[in-house]
């Protein structure tokens, strides 16, 4: 069944080590559905797929077009470790292409997730307040003379969706006093670890999207700054692959931070251990792109994962780096 991405659907797909057939189904295609879906199942069969799991493919894409039929792009993954999973991602422009191997590649879905966080969406006035988040939507009424405890509630409200959905984005519309009031009612954890983005009295849904992009861009600057100031002049950065996974592999990497388009020629070797990743062979690993078992060691052990663009000219080398709790030469021992 389709549904919209989260970051905790990717840690499902990449969980299992056997091969997955990643499918994306891109946008403007200049061919019909049924001979571009031949292709790509061409493909997943010369890569080894069983007839069973590319069947699975095709008829959950089949499923998604007829819910979707003017997506950009619709995203597919199966394996006979994982259901079939597809995702209807709007504004995701990407080629077709199908690939069946391990990890599953998600780099691309990744990119998306992190252009588009999740976000509550908060209007609040002197006689009501509206609330939105996702499908989820909150309304509220009170007195004009009594608004400022009709937007108490609003904040309580505002803090239960936050923290419920793990949101880092709040995005507020209405007048000075009045957006003041519901920042000084929340909780202090919610104050502490959200982005706030004032709109001033416009909450209109292009507004919305567009304070959502300015805020992944500044959070993508913030983290290759730190990068640069902390990690790389206080001795907390690795970079380059070698580096980089021998930091996962020991546990001691706080963030992943892996360049997007990827390198498509480097390899790892991967094992069913959330970190057991290395540039050698063993009769115990998989062998996978390089990006994907990357990304897979880090999401299954709790790493955090920044896609940054790779012609940033600030970008780690060989598009691929973190920053670590310890020094790197404490990493090396």
């Amino acid at each position: 069944m389709s549904h919209r991405l989260a970051l905790r659907d990717l840690v499902d797909v990449v969980r299992p080590a056997r091969p997955v057939a990643s499918v994306y189904l891109g946008s403007s295609p200049l061919r019909a559905w049924r001979a571009r879906w031949h292709r790509l199942a061409d493909q997943l069969h010369s890569d080894g797929a069983d007839p069973e799991v590319v069947d699975t493919v095709g008829e959950v894409l089949r499923r998604a077009r007829s819910t979707y039929p003017t997506a950009d792009t619709l995203v597919a993954f199966a394996g006979q470790e994982l259901p079939p999973r597809v995702f209807h991602t709007p504004g995701l422009r990407h080629l077709d292409l199908a690939w069946f191997s391990s990890p599953a590649h998600v780099l691309p879905l990744l990119a998306w997730v992190q252009d588009r966080p999740p976000r509550v969406a908060v209007t609040a006035g002197r006689r009501s307040a509206e609330l939105m988040s996702g499908d989820e939507r909150v309304s509220l009424s009170y007195p004009a003379q009594d608004w400022r405890q009709g937007v108490r509630s609003a904040a309580a409200a505002c803090a239960e969706m936050v923290l419920r959905g793990e949101i880092g984005l709040l995005v507020v519309a209405g007048e000075d006093e009045v957006v003041g009031a519901l920042w000084e009612a929340l909780p202090t954890p919610v104050r502490r670890d959200v982005v706030v983005r004032w709109t001033g009295r416009d909450l209109t849904p292009n507004r919305i999207a567009a304070e959502i992009r300015a805020a992944a861009r500044s959070r993508a600057e913030g983290v290759l700054a730190d990068f640069n100031d902390r990690g790389r002049a206080q001795g907390l950065a690795v970079e380059g692959n070698d580096d980089t996974l021998a930091a996962l592999a020991a546990g001691r990497l706080d963030d992943l931070l892996i360049a997007h388009p990827e390198d498509v020629k480097a390899t790892a070797w991967f094992g069913a251990a959330p970190t057991d990743v290395s540039r050698c062979w063993s009769p115990s690993r998989r062998c996978g792109l390089l990006a994907d078992v990357a990304i897979r060691a880090a999401l299954l052990s709790g790493t955090r994962v920044h896609v940054v663009h790779a012609a940033t000219p600030s970008a780690p080398f060989e598009g691929i780096g973190g920053l670590c709790r310890v020094p790197l030469s404490l990493v090396r021992s």
